[in-house]
């Protein structure tokens, strides 16, 4: 055995597969390359594609067919939310369109919030993971867990299922991104199919009359309430702040340099190695000693502290580092 754990991933109906055969894996048993899974299934080849690979099989007794299988390997620890949010096509698509609008990010890893003050500048690091345990995800969505078990036999159980959740609002999807998604549609047919052929017919749905803002901000507050993760974000939000406050120290401190080009440069590495912070004023310390960086400093000390002191030793910075 490769894997621990192996699962068939559930297609959406009335949707066309292609014949293709979609399997999950998880909890790798042993080191064993592609090249070793493909000859123990028989594969004439196979193409690896981030983390899904497509082996090509053929048929028994059919000499000039074959079936395509699709490997997909799940995160460590993530194969029992991966095999749901991989079920059912776009589903879980449909559903992180919608909780995206109002602070939310569904991914393979679980579900995550946004926090505000750190997504306007640094969207990349603007997630905290509230949770990827798939019945907490799908109980904080607000949608029908037992009506999940059952599965569905069509595409309009499917919709219903995804719109009976507290988070959506038809408004979240605005002709702006209609034609957007149009483009889209060899590549995402749920997705088009529920947004321009779908929704129309459905227009009592999703009518919410609270404003986006301030549901984003009520739903956000629960999250964090509900998975406990309020120090976790109150952290992030101070972390941010002391990131942007040395961000703008060190553009201060390039404008005050007599310097530029690949002098500039190889003066602010020197600072970053050797500057410190002791006692309440700036020094140069041994390079390695991590324990005394510059924190983050207010405008006020940046102003009146540091950048006077940098004038002065910028040059004996250089000089050490060269050293």
């Amino acid at each position: 055995a490769y894997y621990g754990n192996v699962g068939s991933l559930t297609e959406a109906p009335e949707i066309n597969d292609h014949g293709d055969i979609d399997v999950i894996v998880g909890n790798k048993l042993c080191e064993f390359s592609t090249m070793d899974l493909a000859q123990d299934l028989g594969a004439i080849d196979h193409v690896k594609n981030g983390h899904t690979t497509s082996f090509a099989i053929q048929l028994p007794e059919k000499a000039n067919e074959f079936f395509q299988l699709d490997v997909q390997s799940c995160k460590q620890g993530l194969f029992k939310w991966e095999i749901i949010y991989n079920a059912y096509g776009d589903l879980w698509g449909i559903i992180g369109m919608f909780v995206a609008r109002l602070g939310f990010t569904i991914n393979d890893s679980g579900l995550h919030v946004r926090v505000a003050e750190i997504e306007s500048t640094h969207p990349r690091d603007c997630l905290l993971q509230l949770t990827y345990r798939p019945r907490e995800i799908m109980g904080f969505l607000g949608l029908d867990i037992d009506c999940y078990d059952l599965g569905f036999e069509t595409l309009d159980e499917v919709y219903i299922w995804a719109t009976a959740s507290r988070f959506f609002r038809r408004d979240c999807f605005e002709k702006s991104k209609k034609k957007e998604l149009v483009g889209k549609k060899a590549q995402r047919p749920m997705i088009e199919n529920f947004i321009m052929e779908w929704l129309p017919k459905h227009l009592s749905i999703g009518v919410v009359e609270e404003d986006r803002q301030s549901q984003r901000e009520r739903l956000i507050k629960e999250a964090v309430e509900t998975f406990g993760k309020r120090t976790e974000y109150q952290q992030m939000v101070v972390n941010h702040k002391q990131r942007l406050m040395k961000d703008e120290m060190w553009r201060k401190i390039v404008k005050v340099l007599p310097l530029e080009g690949k002098d500039l440069g190889e003066a602010i590495k020197a600072l970053k190695a050797l500057l410190r912070w002791e006692d309440g004023r700036p020094v140069l310390c041994v390079e390695g000693i991590p324990d005394t960086r510059l924190p983050a400093l207010d405008d006020d000390i940046v102003d009146s502290v540091v950048l006077p002191w940098v004038v002065t030793h910028w040059q004996d910075a250089l000089n050490r580092k060269k050293a």
